[in-house]
């Protein structure tokens, strides 16, 4: 446990922190409490012997302290691995409490690689070891494979941009079995027609780049104007550094997105949250119905996705990072799922429409203030009955409540007057 602090331990044991409720230990008494010798702890002290991750949770439990006061304070240089051994917890817990196979979770803590059948995996071992979903990424950034990895991502990815991004005629990216795009996907772990079909988008976006900066090369290298062809020569330089800087960037994106992807379902939800947020973005008390977004909450990454309770109406939002995930990955995952509804971009003609709209779509419980959304989709084929029938309709939020759909008003109404909340 490369982590663990001789000196903390001692420093617990004799409560050189002066905590107030806390009193000093022998080296007998705190062996005692842990089940261990005398020798056993005096050997944890001077750094000759280092203790399990079991053993670590019982010195903690016995000093009244969280088993990370034990550890190296320099948490900047940790890597999952230590944190979970900070948390007391061998590779096995960690197994068992997330129902994983070993090697599934090894592959994650050694190589960065989430499994592909549990898209909310990094939220799932952040809640298991009680740090942040930041701290797990950054824990996983520092580990020595991932930084192999990136490293040899940038290689590939270059050595296909030089091969395909030239190439004439009809965009269609990577061939299937090209050596460099199947090395790729071996080291992310995902199937190779995903790879081939993410560096076709990203690739794509580079060929934009080269193409623009091939047009103003032809008018800086033959246009008879001197300040058109300075122009032109200025415009191609930008294009270049574009190009350049997008480069770089490929391999940071591919691998935050094969960490926090999600299955197209789960994508569609966060597309529908997004364009809720033409409102949301304008408000922040602006929340959408849980139950009109979805049936199984649960399926909503609580890292992307914001939710809470309103007397008894469950809502949700996206989070700062679950905005920042939708805005950057949008065209990664219309090369994944070309059939699923697209993230509406926030335009100022959309936010002045959205101004326009917000009071006859959003609407209020009783002594709230939070400005509840119905999702897009779901409004919309409501009123299309009612426009058809000339009738409105009523939907359930709650136990509690019930939500009444005109062609311009939305009401959040309770049928039974027992029902009423205190």
């Amino acid at each position: 446990m490369t982590n663990f602090s001789p000196a903390e331990l001692r420093a617990h044991r004799m409560n050189l922190y002066a905590q107030p409720l806390r009193t000093s230990m022998t080296a007998e008494e705190l062996a005692e409490a842990v089940g261990a010798t005398k020798a056993q702890v005096l050997a944890y002290e001077n750094g000759h012997r280092v203790p399990d991750p079991p053993r670590v949770r019982a010195l903690a439990r016995a000093l009244g302290v969280h088993p990370w006061q034990l550890m190296d304070s320099d948490r900047e240089t940790w890597t999952l691995a230590d944190f979970r051994r900070a948390s007391g917890l061998r590779a096995q817990d960690v197994v068992e409490r997330l129902s994983v196979s070993p090697k599934n979770y090894r592959r994650f803590e050694n190589e960065g690689i989430v499994p592909s059948r549990r898209p909310q995996f990094v939220d799932q071992v952040a809640s298991v070891l009680g740090i942040s979903h930041q701290t797990v990424e950054r824990a996983i950034d520092r580990t020595p494979a991932v930084q192999q990895r990136q490293s040899r991502a940038f290689e590939l990815v270059v050595a296909m941009a030089e091969r395909y991004v030239p190439h004439p005629g009809p965009w269609r990216g990577p061939s299937l079995d090209d050596p460099y795009l199947l090395e790729l996907a071996a080291a992310y772990g995902r199937p190779a027609q995903r790879i081939q079909r993410v560096l076709a988008y990203e690739l794509g976006e580079l060929r934009q780049s080269h193409v623009r900066a091939q047009r103003e090369r032809v008018i800086a290298d033959y246009d008879t104007d001197l300040s058109r062809q300075s122009s032109a020569r200025y415009a191609m330089n930008r294009w270049h550094e574009l190009y350049d800087k997008e480069l770089v960037r490929i391999p940071r994106r591919l691998e935050r997105f094969h960490r926090t992807a999600q299955p197209s379902d789960v994508w569609q939800l966060l597309v529908d949250l997004n364009n809720v947020d033409a409102a949301v973005r304008l408000d922040p008390s602006t929340w959408a119905v849980t139950r009109l977004l979805c049936k199984d909450a649960d399926v909503l990454p609580r890292y992307l996705v914001e939710r809470a309770r309103f007397h008894d109406v469950e809502v949700c939002r996206l989070t700062g990072p679950g905005t920042a995930h939708v805005v950057q990955y949008a065209g990664l995952y219309a090369a994944l799922y070309p059939g699923v509804r697209r993230p509406v971009r926030g335009t100022t003609r959309t936010v002045t429409k959205s101004r326009s709209t917000a009071g006859q779509d959003a609407f209020t419980l009783p002594n709230r203030t939070e400005r509840l959304v119905v999702p897009q989709p779901v409004l919309e084929a409501m009123r299309a009955v009612i426009a058809s029938s000339k009738n409105g309709l009523s939907m359930s939020l709650s136990r509690t409540y019930e939500l009444v759909i005109g062609l311009n008003s939305l009401a959040a109404v309770t049928p039974h007057e027992d029902d009423k909340p205190q």
